[in-house]
């Protein structure tokens, strides 16, 4: 199951997830060494143990295996503040330790560099360069549905990417135009028997307009076009592709108690390999964060695209919704709750996916330089192929910590 709020997903964007999080960010809660040269060095190091009662997503009681993970993630954030430019470099690792398992052991990393220039008032642009070493937990990702089964163990794979985008027009006045780029391309590194038909590359041009009104929104037009290209032509057959998304939405600063934006539009995925489905259809994105009080707010979100399967099949329809309600009791405990759903509808197989996932945390704010984090993530995962139904619960205690 490809969903975006998959566990595997966790170790596929260490990066994303796991290291840019509090202990990384320079913020009032972070220790920040400042240097001569002007470059701040922020350092990190967040430890967690948790309990995983199926860490292969087997769909039958007989096959589930659960083990204690411990995992840790040392890194660190460079920044350098040049008038209105800001030029960061992170970098981080992550290993994650079975004890009833040692075959699940991963480790993780990432080195990221971005820049945000300001050429002047009605100019600038943003470049940004990643690399992930990351991981796929056995029994998901390509090998999704066979419980681990003939898999010694985990699925490995190199990211590399490059973008960035041009906006021309001041901020101070009502309409803005930006260009954008980027090149993605994901590689596995071992069991290329299989592994060798999904190594692709991504590459993104698009362009925005936006309308500012003096209310603190903007109306935007949007144009995305990525063409996907494999390495290697599946035994299936082909699956080269192009996608269109044209978009026309709102987005808006806070105002009042809410913020958020709001995208729809048309989406169309065009194969190379005529054997294979297009796809057009409704395509939207919606984020929104709602706060009645200083102390509460909720997230809600919901969004519908195309995407290629790991497996069997043309392309899956997913449709996502989600709900998250962030509370700060007191200075010292604050707690999340969340819920989110997606919906996959294969196309050129007989497949359909319900994937829910029901995430409770509780954080313990000690001192200024340590957040302990405690919860469960409880995954329930229906099919109409049974091989690709589970449950999985994780617990976890975590703790944040920087200078």
């Amino acid at each position: 199951m490809n969903i975006p709020y998959k566990l595997s997903c966790i170790a596929t964007v260490v990066a994303a997830i796991v290291i840019a999080n509090p202990a990384l960010a320079a913020d009032d809660k972070a220790g920040v060494i400042r240097t001569e040269s002007g470059i701040d060095f922020t350092p990190g190091l967040n430890g967690g143990l948790k309990y995983d009662d199926n860490i292969t997503s087997a769909n039958t009681s007989a096959d589930e295996l659960s083990s204690w993970v411990l995992t840790v993630t040392p890194a660190v954030q460079a920044q350098l503040l040049d008038g209105n430019n800001i030029y960061t470099v992170e970098a981080g690792i992550q290993y994650g330790d079975y004890f009833s398992s040692s075959d699940d052991n991963y480790l993780d990393g990432l080195l990221k560099a971005k820049s945000e220039v300001e050429l002047n008032q009605s100019n600038r642009f943003n470049i940004e360069a990643a690399y992930i070493a990351g991981h796929e937990d056995r029994g998901t990702g390509i090998f999704e549905g066979n419980s681990g089964n003939g898999q010694a163990e985990p699925n490995t794979y190199d990211i590399l990417s490059a973008g960035g985008y041009y906006e021309y027009g001041a901020k101070t006045t009502p309409a803005r135009a930006r260009v954008n780029a980027k090149y993605l391309s994901k590689e596995y590194s071992n069991f290329e028997f299989i592994t060798q038909y999904r190594n692709y590359a991504d590459t993104t041009l698009g362009a925005t307009f936006y309308y500012d009104t003096q209310a603190a929104t903007s109306i935007f037009i949007d144009f995305q076009n990525v063409n996907t290209a494999y390495d290697v032509v599946d035994p299936t057959g082909d699956r080269d592709s192009t996608t269109n998304t044209a978009k026309v939405g709102v987005e808006w600063q806070a105002t009042a108690s809410t913020e958020g934006s709001i995208g729809i539009g048309y989406q169309r995925k065009g194969f190379d390999n005529d054997v294979r489905e297009d796809f057009s259809g409704l395509s939207w994105d919606a984020k929104m964060t709602w706060t009645p009080l200083t102390y509460s707010a909720f997230e809600l979100s919901t969004g519908r695209t195309s995407r290629d399967p790991n497996g069997l099949g043309d392309f899956i329809r997913g449709t996502s919704y989600g709900v998250q309600w962030h509370h700060e009791w007191s200075e010292l405990f604050t707690s999340s709750v969340g819920f989110k759903q997606v919906n996959d509808d294969y196309t050129g197989v007989e497949r359909e996916d319900k994937s829910k996932v029901y995430q409770f945390g509780l954080n313990y704010n000690v001192t200024r330089w340590l957040t302990l984090n405690t919860g469960v993530d409880i995954f329930e995962i229906d099919s109409t192929d049974n091989q690709y139904a589970y449950d999985r619960n994780i617990y976890f205690i975590k703790a944040e910590m920087t200078l």
